[in-house]
């Protein structure tokens, strides 16, 4: 009984020293990471970017083999936070305590580790800074005819952009943002002749990647000229329709001189937007005056009178004046006499 007591101690020695020998054997390990870059404290205007993300760095690490057989698996990016430095690019060395101290604030069993060997040695940064500047606003080359020009209102505006940015902007220059050809886009939406008022949106890609511009969007007041045009319509049709009622009555209108009054025309003047003025001009759309006759003017005939037609007109454009009458008188239609 005694020997049986005494083997199972041997047996539980020996595995207590295998266990302790086995932890204390240092392996080494090859990590191939590349680095992600963050400012320390996670600054809210401060921009780190690495300038090569996809280079990836060769880390040797030793240390108790339990510890680092499975880093490669657990470790696919190093993170490296940096303090900040003026806007520009700059080298940061990776020696074996900056890269330790990284590795372990990810990974806190990194302290019984030792970094051996790291390969570049270099890493090269690109730190910028996130600055606020006045932004005027304002519109140039407005293609449009105003009665009263746009007014912008408020009339700036404040841009956060990146500092590298406006280092490359003219020294000694107002910074301003254009908006006339969105407004005139809108605008040319909107009725004329008559004051509007209208949002319109500020895009900060004029300012660089990621720049923001508040207000977003600013009201522009304006009254557009109206595009109108005035012009004479020659040999407009007129036309002489007798009510259904009255169709079988047999009477004609006739010209003072008695000449049947089967085609007359005038001269007419119009106003109206210039797209459609222009239709008008070259045919593309007509217009016509009609001369309805009712039972008075029957009741009236031989007798010279001065009516204005009715005039039908396309859409968009109006009678500029009142058109001169026309003269005529009805006169009974004789019927023809059968010969013998």
């Amino acid at each position: 009984m005694e020997q049986v007591k005494l083997l199972s101690v041997t047996v539980a020695l020996t595995m207590l020293i295998w266990v302790g020998a086995d932890s204390l054997v240092n392996e080494q390990v090859t990590l191939n990471l590349p680095f992600d870059v963050a400012p320390v404290g996670g600054a809210q205007n401060v921009i780190v970017e690495n300038a090569n993300p996809g280079e990836v760095y060769e880390i040797v690490v030793s240390g108790p083999r339990k510890l680092v057989e499975d880093l490669p698996a657990r470790l696919e990016r190093a993170r490296l936070r940096l303090s900040d430095r003026p806007t520009g690019e700059a080298s940061i060395t990776l020696d074996r305590p900056t890269v330790k101290l990284a590795l372990t604030e990810q990974w806190k069993e990194f302290r019984k580790l030792t970094v051996l060997s790291v390969q570049p040695t270099a890493l090269t940064i690109r730190f910028d800074h996130w600055i606020t500047r006045d932004v005027d606003l304002v519109l140039r080359r407005l293609s449009l005819s105003y009665d009263v020009q746009p007014q912008v209102q408020p009339s700036f505006a404040v841009v956060r952009m990146r500092e590298s940015v406006f280092n490359q902007m003219p020294l000694g220059q107002a910074l301003q943002l254009d908006i006339a050809a969105e407004v005139e886009r809108i605008l040319k939406e909107r009725p004329t002749a008559e004051s509007v008022t209208i949002p319109v949106a500020l895009d900060g890609r004029r300012f660089g990647p990621g720049a923001e511009l508040r207000p977003a969007s600013v009201d522009v007041t304006a009254t557009v000229k109206s595009q109108r045009r005035t012009a004479v319509v020659p040999t407009v049709p007129i036309l002489v329709a007798v009510s259904f009622a009255n169709l079988d009555k047999p009477y004609q209108a006739v010209t003072r001189d008695g000449t049947p009054l089967t085609l007359v025309t005038q001269s007419v003047t119009v106003t109206g937007t210039v797209e459609e003025v222009a239709r008008l001009e070259r045919g593309a759309s007509r217009m016509y005056g009609v001369i309805h006759l009712k039972q008075e003017d029957l009741e009236r005939a031989d007798t010279l009178r001065l009516i204005t037609p009715d005039y039908y007109l396309p859409p968009g454009v109006a009678l500029a004046e009142t058109p001169a009458p026309i003269e005529f008188k009805l006169v009974p239609v004789t019927a023809p006499q059968d010969e013998p």
